[in-house]
């Protein structure tokens, strides 16, 4: 059970953490107040109550996870049509308090979530997350068993400040087929193997002055099967340190995606592996069939 350390004076209680319907409009601000928190006021990624509101009353769900009276995550989701015209469900935002990030809420929340979907007879949720979050990724396609077939540039538009500021906001959709046997696998905690031998195509090395993840070339024409893409631990430690080396990691995994999902591969998997003194954070792509 994810539990959340209350502050100072209460630090040795620990509260569970209850994941329910939004049902009142002082539930919808906190989730408004959330989103500043772990975006910052002004970022692009923003949903206001009565967007929540409105998907909540109209088929979709606006999930709330609680430590006690504290809201500490949620996720809100609005029916829509996959490009065959079946129905879906479009997963618009979820938050997390920066405190829980790590901790469990957004897998809680997400399994919430597929389980209203599936009790409304739907199978397919649809999400776009940023691929240089390394976090996201790794919860999308590792526990939660996404693949990821399309990229969209600058989705949003470019943030003058918050999370998002300084890089184009370019985004991976995430489909989540609620009952393929892969999806079914990792929510019963039965785990990918990954990839024994998938050669990487894009070279990336520790710069030895800063410590921080350089790209020193990129493949765009391998045609194996399985083939990785490495991308940094953490965006944002980058961005403090280096907007410049930020957009080049933006611009070339551009280029990568674009490049193979053209060729008929999608991103399978996303893991953590070794490598020469570190931990390399790589996607999987795989030939679609």
């Amino acid at each position: 059970m994810v539990t959340l350390q209350r502050s100072s004076e209460e630090s040795a209680v620990s509260l569970p953490i209850e994941v329910r319907r939004l049902d009142s409009v002082e539930e919808y601000r906190q989730c408004e107040k959330l989103q500043a928190r772990v975006w910052g006021p002004d970022d692009v990624v923003r949903v206001p109550a009565l967007v929540m509101v409105a998907a909540q009353v109209n088929g979709g769900f606006a999930f709330g996870a609680f430590a006690g009276e504290r809201l500490v995550g949620f996720v809100l989701a609005s029916p829509g049509l996959s490009d065959a015209g079946k129905v879906k469900q479009c997963s618009i935002l979820m938050a997390v308090d920066p405190e829980l990030q790590s901790n469990g809420v957004g897998y809680k929340l997400k399994s919430a979530q597929r389980e209203a979907a599936l009790a409304q007879g739907i199978d397919l949720i649809t999400w776009t997350f940023d691929p240089l979050a390394s976090l996201n990724a790794y919860l999308n396609l590792n526990k939660l068993g996404c693949v990821a077939t399309r990229y969209f540039v600058d989705l949003y538009g470019t943030a003058e400040s918050g999370l998002n500021a300084g890089l184009p906001t370019d985004r991976l959709l995430a489909e989540w087929r609620l009952r393929e046997p892969a999806v079914v696998d990792r929510l019963a905690g039965v785990s990918a193997a990954p990839p024994a031998a998938a050669p990487t195509v894009n070279e990336v090395v520790l710069d030895p002055r800063s410590g921080l993840p350089v790209l020193r070339g990129v493949n765009l024409v391998r045609s194996e099967p399985l083939l990785l893409v490495e991308v940094p631990e953490s965006i944002s430690a980058i961005k403090q340190a280096d907007m410049e080396l930020a957009r080049r990691w933006r611009s070339t995994l551009r280029e990568v995606f674009q490049s193979y999902f053209a060729r008929s591969y999608h991103a399978a998997g996303f893991y953590r592996l070794p490598g020469e003194g570190r931990v390399r954070h790589c996607f999987v792509l795989e030939q679609t069939a």
